[in-house]
């Protein structure tokens, strides 16, 4: 039986699989890039609910790196 994730979890763990396809890049490397933790998404599945730093840290990766996608 699949684990229900918290839902501050699962908003999260959906902008990264939405940058992760938006980038073209699988998710270890994602999680390598933006914490140097390549099982960062492993773990929150599991269940671990990341603190409001790590999120902010997460975030602003992904913010500064669609920026420059962009231009």
């Amino acid at each position: 039986m699949a684990q229900k994730l918290h839902p501050v979890a699962a908003q999260l763990l959906a902008e990264i699989e939405a940058y992760c396809k938006l980038t073209g890049i699988d998710r270890t490397t994602f999680g390598i890039q933006a914490l140097n933790d390549g099982h960062f998404i492993a773990r929150v599945e599991q269940g671990r609910i990341p603190k409001i730093p790590t999120m902010d840290r997460i975030r602003e990766h992904m913010a500064r790196k669609t920026k420059a996608v962009r231009r």
